[in-house]
């Protein structure tokens, strides 16, 4: 594999591009897609980006790229489709962890991955009415029990009462 600063960023945003083209998206149908902003869909096809993200890997599957491609393209290759753009398969969520359709691709992936911690659903009743948040909280893959609970710990999340875009901080 080459040195990431040896990659070629701006090929791999060309490719995408064309790959988005292929399927008669836009880049906001893109970005709704995969729960991300159409700022971050812009970055990837301007080659704006450094690391391969969840947001680059999941823009690759979404038009229809092996899981291998986008490496392959970041080093001069080409990508390879395992599905024809038309009919490209999106993960779906698996009835064993009852992910609604209507998450973003993000989320999805993300609720596939790593041991289950802790997963609940809180309700609160406002003089406007009920809210219900679904919690699901899942670790790193290889990370003992000790180090996922203590994670866990250290989490605290904070919600914006005009809504906006959640925070994540570790305290």
């Amino acid at each position: 594999m080459m040195d990431t600063m040896a990659r070629d960023w701006a090929r791999l945003g060309e490719r995408l591009k064309a790959g988005r083209i292929a399927r008669d998206m836009e880049q906001q149908e893109v970005a709704a897609e995969l729960g991300v902003g159409r700022g971050a869909i812009w970055n990837s096809e301007s080659g704006k980006v450094a690391k391969v993200t969840m947001t680059i890997k999941l823009y690759a599957k979404l038009i229809g790229w092996d899981d291998k491609s986008v490496g392959d393209v970041l080093d001069g290759g080409e990508p390879t489709l395992v599905n024809e753009p038309e009919t490209v398969a999106l993960p779906e969520a698996g009835p064993e962890r009852g992910a609604a359709s209507d998450l973003s691709l993000a989320v999805q992936e993300s609720l596939r991955k790593g041991p289950l911690l802790e997963s609940r659903v809180e309700e609160v009743t406002t003089p406007a009415g009920r809210v219900r948040a679904t919690i699901v909280i899942r670790g790193e893959d290889g990370l003992t029990q000790e180090e996922l609970l203590a994670a866990l710990r250290a989490l605290t999340i904070q919600v914006s009462a005009q809504g906006g875009d959640p925070e994540t901080e570790e305290t």
